[in-house]
């Protein structure tokens, strides 16, 4: 299982073709490898303008494994950004739940965010590297 972060969702319905949109196609034909969670689900949903772009999309998304939070998965994401301002960096917040996410459920991160991998290099979050599957 991968947890795939908005940006590459954006690139995968927006087209055209770009690799991490290949790349995600791959991921969503290998035994739906692809998960989702409630705040990408979140930013893709209120960035479409469309009525009915967005009543597509949530159908398209809604088949996609789906990962719940709990309290600590956001204390979790308060300790990732606070570590992350004491070494001077500031990160969105929003960056610092989905890390959290993935490092609660010990799975790869896939983006194209650079804040993900400035958050990877300063803690165990893993992100999602193509070219080892």
């Amino acid at each position: 299982m991968v947890l795939v972060d908005t940006s590459v969702w954006i690139d995968f319905f927006q087209g055209p073709a770009s690799p991490y949109a290949d790349i995600l196609d791959s991921l969503v034909r290998e035994n739906n490898r692809a998960v989702i969670c409630g705040l990408v689900l979140q930013e893709i949903l209120q960035g479409i303008k469309d009525d009915r772009s967005h009543a597509l999309t949530k159908e398209r998304l809604s088949v996609f494994p789906f990962i719940n939070t709990n309290k600590d998965t956001y204390i979790h994401a308060s300790h990732l950004y606070r570590n992350m301002r004491k070494k001077g960096i500031t990160i969105p917040p929003a960056d610092a739940t989905i890390a959290a996410i993935a490092l609660a459920n010990k799975i790869p991160l896939f983006t194209k965010d650079e804040h993900f991998r400035i958050i990877a290099r300063h803690s165990d979050l893993t992100l999602y590297s193509y070219d080892a599957d």
